[in-house]
């Protein structure tokens, strides 16, 4: 059963009463100097696509190194939000520090809000245009070999649903993963008190649909062992005032149970939000992304 208009907008209302924090971290953010050097040493071409998977229209930024050379690596960037915000110029600048420094193509996917296409509008056109552009990497002068998908909150849940989703198909395989405080488990604000905002993201997320919150596609604590099987070499980063801290954390270590390489860092003085955002641990953070992503 979907959300009735009203339910929507009562939503809707709790994330505007409890965003606060975010109007203030925007206007007291600081971005630092260096990340604006970084957009002078790529190319930027935005588009509107549809994919296969999802007829409904969405945008992506292709971000380039000028100095990239045949063969190089191809990324894929998923913003975080809560599934409701759009992608933003920080995404842009960390898309640009990636491209630079890793001298690589990086698609930055600006995916469906739920506010208007709820599941799986966003997991189809975030699967669809990877499973494209890994087909056609060749043409774009990269290497189908040197990929790799990234996601921050939100995003981090796709990264692992996608990872979830090829291993079942068979329609592409990643060199490596990257979960950034990622929301895997989009069930448990239903159920724990004190998470409002939390639980009205998951519920926009599904269209009001309480079940499918634990599909694993949705949230990817709930995948089996089995299912876990065989992921792409992952990293997985945390921040210790995050609600999903110990919850990644126990999902990376039943991956490694499971037979898979995996990294997990725990940065002890951040908060949800921090590696896009520069704040707390922000460079430290990007800093490992990269030298993880130089090992493709």
């Amino acid at each position: 059963m979907s959300l009735t208009k009203e339910q929507r907008q009562e939503l809707i209302d709790v994330l505007d009463r409890t965003g606060q924090h975010r109007k203030e971290g925007v206007a007291q953010k600081a971005i630092p100097e260096k990340m604006y050097e970084y957009t002078k040493l790529v190319d930027r071409e935005e588009q509107i696509i549809t994919v296969d998977e999802c007829a409904v229209p969405f945008r992506i930024v292709i971000t380039k190194a000028k100095d990239r050379a045949a063969g190089c690596p191809l990324l894929f960037n998923m913003h975080g939000g809560g599934f409701i915000f759009k992608q933003d110029s920080d995404d842009d600048l960390f898309c640009a520090r990636l491209a630079a420094e890793l001298h690589a193509i990086v698609v930055d996917i600006d995916y469906a809000s739920s506010l208007d296409d709820p599941y799986p509008a966003a997991f189809d056109q975030c699967y669809g245009i990877i499973k494209k552009f890994i087909a056609e990497a060749r043409e774009l002068g990269a290497d189908p070999n040197k990929t790799a998908t990234l996601g921050h909150s939100a995003g981090g849940c796709l990264v692992m649903s996608i990872a979830l989703r090829a291993n079942e198909t068979r329609d592409f395989t990643l060199g490596m993963q990257v979960m950034d405080y990622a929301a895997n488990d989009n069930y448990f604000p239903l159920v724990t008190p004190g998470n409002e905002r939390s639980r009205a993201f998951s519920l926009l997320y599904t269209d009001g649909d309480e079940e499918l919150l634990k599909d694993p596609h949705v949230s990817a604590i709930y995948a089996t062992d089995e299912m876990l099987k065989n992921m792409p070499r992952t990293l997985i980063i945390n921040a210790a005032k995050c609600p999903f801290c110990e919850m990644n954390e126990e999902l990376g270590m039943r991956m490694v149970k499971m037979g898979n390489e995996v990294t997990m860092k725990r940065f002890t003085e951040s908060r949800h939000g921090f590696t896009i955002r520069f704040v707390d641990e922000w460079d430290e953070a990007q800093t490992l992304i990269v030298d993880q992503l130089r090992t493709l």
